[in-house]
């Protein structure tokens, strides 16, 4: 059974704040930076952050009584800024010195990626891209490219061990918070806007993206469209480009993100339209989703329909067809009486798999004819 392990890292790192207040009467510290103002405080703290600084301090004099209070929040909000530095920290200490209207701030941080860790996976996100991604593509075609390559190319780790889109990349091994973390990387790089969701599925903690696509926000589970054992060459669209109610089915999220409401399935039957020069591509990735079994010209209704497909089959020379049907209770009882009605029939095999939450099936059948 596949095991979903994320670290939360925003709760982790404020359970683990340290507090200490201790007033002096004069410090001088020459990397300290001076700041006056929470939002002045926040920003500086993002800065060190994006440069990965394990130690540094900050001097702020914007009158220090709540500034106890007010620190846990201000290190969030400036995690916060980027989901990648987010949660590639491990962890966090601080301590604030304060005396008169002035206070010291030092914090001591641990990442989970080293700076040149961060500096390998910059340069190797930019060389896969340049493979993948070609002059002209639309921001569908990107998020294609990169969930394929992602899933392609990274396995799960089932020994729960690897967090990190380093390790994604240079192991090819990680769990649902290196994925997350790989795809977020990619998909910035590629000029596709995107968040990291932190969530919870029924094995425990788990982590995916939401990714904004010509201004409409979908979710999308790399780890979870790639097969566990790996299986090579094989890719899941199970959870490509989902609304909050489709990945509602079995994902959960507590915290506030951009809510995902526009089907993909209409945003691709409306790209077929007014895109027709990249229809091809629509086309198959419409194919590859499992959407076009949502157009009529792919579904069946009942035994009568049934038999029409059969006879449409006979007359082409073919002896197999696949159709969504909607009776997926009654199959049995009219599939007997399709083939009947049809006439000639000798013997006929099936098999099906459910279609979405409606009742109604993806039926494939093979028959043979009276010589």
């Amino acid at each position: 059974m596949r095991k979903f392990v994320m670290r939360a890292s925003m709760l982790l790192l404020i359970a683990a704040a340290l507090f200490a207040l201790e007033l002096k009467y004069e410090f001088v510290t020459a990397d300290s930076s001076a700041v006056s103002s929470p939002s002045s405080l926040e920003q500086e703290i993002y800065r060190h952050l994006s440069e990965q600084s394990r130690e540094f301090t900050v001097t702020y004099t914007g009158g220090q009584s709540a500034l106890s209070g007010q620190m846990p929040q201000i290190i969030q909000a400036a995690m916060a800024k980027d989901d990648y530095i987010a949660y590639i920290v491990d962890s966090y200490q601080y301590s604030i010195q304060s005396w008169s209207q002035r206070a010291k701030i030092k914090m001591v941080i641990e990442y989970r990626e080293s700076i040149e860790q961060t500096a390998y996976v910059d340069a190797r996100v930019a060389a896969v891209l340049a493979e993948i991604i070609e002059p002209g593509m639309n921001a569908h075609q990107k998020v294609k490219a990169i969930h394929d390559w992602i899933v392609l190319n990274v396995a799960y780790d089932e020994s729960l061990q690897s967090y990190t889109a380093y390790e994604a990349l240079n192991n090819g091994q990680a769990v649902c918070q290196g994925y997350s973390l790989l795809a977020y990387k990619m998909l910035r790089a590629a000029d596709v806007p995107n968040r990291i969701v932190e969530g919870t599925v029924d094995t425990g903690n788990h982590a995916w993206n939401l990714v904004n696509v010509n201004g409409a926000w979908y979710h999308l589970d790399t780890t979870w469209d790639d097969p566990v054992p790996d299986r090579p060459g094989e890719v899941s669209y199970a959870y490509y480009l989902k609304t909050d109610e489709e990945m509602r089915r079995d994902h959960g999220w507590t915290r506030s993100y951009p809510a995902a409401t526009t089907s993909y399935a209409d945003t691709l039957a409306q790209l077929q339209i007014n895109d027709a020069e990249r229809g091809a591509f629509y086309e198959t990735l419409e194919q590859a989703l499992g959407l076009h079994w949502l157009k009529s010209e792919h579904i069946a209704t009942d035994a009568d329909a049934l038999t029409g497909r059969i006879r449409e089959a006979i007359s082409q020379g073919e002896h197999s067809f696949k159709v969504r049907y909607l009776r997926g209770d009654q199959l049995k009882a009219d599939i007997d009486q399709a083939m009947r009605a049809a006439g000639g029939v000798a013997s006929y095999e099936l098999s099906y798999q459910d279609y979405g939450d409606d009742g109604s099936i993806l039926l494939d059948v093979t028959f043979t004819m009276h010589p």
